[in-house]
């Protein structure tokens, strides 16, 4: 017997989730804003994280990476916290994926 994968996450459980947040969230990532991203920090977002953040973008605070107008030295310092051992600091290259 095979385990069967969750569903995937849709526009509609997105912004229910984000509602529970205590951020507030704006317009979400167009799909070439989410690509601009994984390309020039070298990531690959995950399904559900795109649907996410193409529901709405979180933002007014410090929990948040601000995808959109976020300084790319700060976003590149908190990749870095994340994968040390994979991003060279400040370079903004990071090879794992971003959940």
């Amino acid at each position: 017997m095979t385990a069967q994968s969750p569903p995937s996450l849709t526009l509609e459980a997105a912004r229910d989730l984000q509602r529970m947040l205590r951020a507030e969230i704006g317009p979400g990532l167009s799909e070439q804003e989410l690509d601009a991203v994984e390309a020039r920090f070298g990531f690959t977002f995950s399904a559900d994280h795109r649907v996410f953040l193409a529901a709405g973008l979180p933002h007014g605070s410090r929990s948040w990476p601000d995808w959109r107008n976020g300084a790319p030295e700060d976003l590149a310092e908190r990749l870095s916290q994340l994968w040390p051992e994979t991003c060279a600091a400040g370079s903004g290259a990071v090879d794992r994926q971003a959940t």
